[in-house]
Parts: structure tokens; sequence; C-alpha cells
């Protein structure tokens, strides 16, 4: 009896082993689902076999080529900082300098503010075919003059005279350096403060090279355009209108290095419409040399017989200041 009991044990042990053995087997059989509970049937599928494919000799595979992106630069407003002058050390346009910063108010710029330097334009256009070439508008330009800055750049200047009996306007000009030893040619664009120059007036022309720069280079200066005011010979009310300084608000500093305008403008004329002074300072040394450029932009519009006070401070690159000279223009 005790032996058949043994018996019918073993087989008990024996029948759950195949059960458990059966469900291990079933359950390793089932594939995860995203669904919980539900039991998805695998499948069997065939397997692709890849076959190669020929490549032609006369197909080449195209490489592309990274674009190069100027990434600009930013400067921080320092003392009397204005746009024009940074846009003139990092030779680029005041147009350009504004495009880039459109939430910057040119006329509250405080020290502390940053700005972004773009590229300058054109700085890797490929060349333009068949563009028609329009003829300046003949004008005189003084012979460039250039001086080393003290970080290794060059400050350039030079003077345009109008010689024609008309009022001219679309002024560009650009100053080039050329390295004797190397032949290589730096180009920049002449920027000018105002907009016009009247019958016999002059305006100055500035640019700067950023370093590095060559010594002793070959200076050129070439006139662009220019054209008789509004294409036509004729100004508009404004253009034609004429602005007063007072130059006895004129200061310049022991050292002869700076100097202070802290004066009056207004203007005549305008047949009675609201305008924008624009003033350029210029300074000089002892030998009619200038050594300095500063413009001021009204922010507001007067009217025509109204005195508008106005401050600016103009330094010297190097030489002494002997005189100041104040160019002004209404603009709407």
């Amino acid at each position: 009896m005790r032996i058949m009991r043994m018996r019918s044990f073993a087989i008990t042990i024996l029948t759950a082993v195949l059960l458990l053995s059966a469900c291990q087997t079933a359950e390793s059989t089932q594939t995860d689902s995203l669904f919980p509970g539900e039991a998805l049937t695998p499948f069997a599928t065939p397997t692709i076999t890849p076959t190669a494919t020929a490549t032609l000799a006369s197909a080449p595979t195209e490489t592309l080529v990274p674009t190069m992106t100027s990434t600009p630069r930013t400067h921080v407003i320092q003392g009397n900082d204005t746009l024009f002058e940074v846009a003139a050390k990092n030779g680029i346009s005041l147009d350009e300098i504004i495009a880039a910063n459109p939430n910057i108010n040119p006329y509250l710029l405080g020290p502390g503010t940053v700005i972004i330097i773009p590229a300058p334009n054109g700085q890797s256009a490929a060349p333009t075919q068949n563009v028609p070439v329009t003829t300046p508008w003949p004008m005189t330009l003084s012979d460039p003059q250039c001086t080393p800055s003290l970080t290794g750049g060059t400050y350039c200047f030079a003077e345009l005279l109008n010689p024609q009996s008309m009022m001219a306007d679309s002024l560009s000009a650009q100053f080039t350096l050329t390295d004797p030893a190397t032949g290589e040619v730096l180009i920049q664009p002449a920027l000018v403060p105002l907009n016009r120059v009247a019958s016999g007036s002059r305006l100055p022309l500035f640019a700067y090279f950023p370093p590095p720069v060559s010594a002793n280079p070959q200076v050129g200066l070439e006139l662009l355009t220019a054209t008789s005011v509004n294409q036509t010979g004729t100004p508009s009310p404004l253009q034609s209108a004429l602005v007063t300084v007072d130059p006895s608000g004129i200061t310049i500093s022991a050292n002869r290095l700076a100097a202070v305008v802290s004066t009056q403008a207004g203007f005549e004329g305008g047949e009675g419409l609201a305008g924008k002074i624009w003033i350029a300072a210029v300074a000089y040394d002892a030998d009619g040399n200038i050594v300095g450029i500063r413009r001021f932009v009204a922010r507001d519009a007067v009217n025509p017989g109204e005195w508008m006070p106005f401050t600016l401070n103009i330094y010297s690159i190097g030489a002494a200041i002997d005189k100041v000279e104040l160019f002004g223009e209404v603009n709407p």
C-alpha cells in the first residue's frame, strides 16, 4: 500500500512538471504588445535579401560644401560713442548698423549698450556681370591723408568739393590701400556725414581700415556716385534751406586732442516746412588736415526760424586740433 502511494505521488509530481513546462513554452512565444491584455499572434515573415545595385561610373556623387555664414560681432557703447563712428571703425555703413539693431534708438545710446556689428555687405559676393556703369557727376577730391591707429588699423580722410553750379547728392566714394610688397588691395567705403553738398561747398570723407594694414601702403580714393540733386538739379524746399550754426560754443581742450561743441543751430527757408537738422563737425590740424569727424542728427524736427540747442564731443586721431568747422543740412 505504501509503495502504491509513493508511485501515485511521483506521477502527480511528474504531471505538474509537464504542465509547468507547457506553460513556459507558450509564454515564450508571445510578443510584447503596446496594449495591455492584447495577445499578438506571431507570424513567420520572409527575410528580404538586399540586392547589389550597380553604380554608373558616369554618375558622380554630389558632395555638399558647407556654406560659410558670417557671425555677427558685438560692440559695447562707451562714453560718447555714436553709431556713425562705430560703423566707420567697422567698415560698414550707418544704414547697415541701424538695420542690424532695429530695437536700439540711435539718439539714446548710453554706456553699456550692446549693439550688433554685421558683416560688411558684399564681403563675399560674386562678381556681377553686365551691370551698367554710371559716370558720377564731376567732383573734386582732395589727396587722401591716412594715419595709422594705435591698434594697427588706419584712419583715412579726404574732402569732396562740388565745383558744379548745382547742389549734388547721392554721394559715394571708396578708399583703397595697396600693399607695395604683395599688391594686396584693401577697400573701404567712404562715409559721408551729410547727404548733399551745395555748389562751391565741400564735405569731408572718412574711412577706417581695421588691422592688419601693411606699413606705408599706397592710398587711393575713387568717386563712385554723384548726381545733381534729385537728378534734376532742383532741390526741394528743405534741401535748399540755409542752416546757420552759432560758432561761439566751440571749446578746444587744453591738450588740443578733443573739442566740445555746445551751441545752437537753426535754418531759414523751407517754405515753412519743419525739418530735422543734421550737423557735421570736422576738426582740422594747423596744416589744414582733417583729424576728426563727428555727426549730430536732431531727434525732433524744428520750424524755420527756431533755434535747436545741441552738444557733441569731437576727438582727434592724434594731431592737435587747431579749429573745428560745422556743416549742416535739413532733412524731413
